[in-house]
């Protein structure tokens, strides 16, 4: 090996690396949602690094939303997130959609499709029951 091998920078941080390495884990089901992730102080013998990186290891984790932290009990593997939805585009109001009518008597709905093709103003403030309706 030369000189400028030994001394040339690795491709990515220590963390990230040992971040993907848990993230196949978890993928993979080694790690399975509600199982405690390995100690601070695990990490820290198994792959001897500092405590520093065995924290940015569970904090980037955390940050990408696969580990939870739980106050003096250590960091847990989260349930996976649910992929999110495209946008659906919502239907044009101004036109009447034949569907809404099926199993309607067909008198009831011409009334309602003309109601909807023309705006018609009646005027009601002469309007009464009949005076059997009337309790008195």
């Amino acid at each position: 090996m030369s000189v400028t091998e030994l001394t040339s920078p690795p491709a990515q941080p220590l963390y990230r690396t040992l971040a993907d390495h848990y993230l196949g884990a978890i993928r993979s089901g080694v790690l399975a949602p509600g199982e405690r992730m390995p100690s601070v102080r695990m990490l820290m013998r198994t792959h001897a690094v500092s405590l520093s990186t065995a924290l940015q290891v569970c904090r980037h984790l955390e940050a990408e939303g696969w580990l939870e932290a739980r106050e003096r009990s250590g960091y847990f593997v989260r349930q996976p997130r649910r992929a999110l939805l495209a946008p659906v585009k919502e239907p044009e109001v101004s036109t009447p959609d034949p569907a809404a009518y099926v199993g309607v008597h067909a008198r009831v709905s011409a009334i309602v499709a003309r109601g909807q093709q023309a705006t018609v103003h009646v005027d009601l403030s002469g309007a009464s029951g009949a005076a059997a309706l009337y309790p008195a």
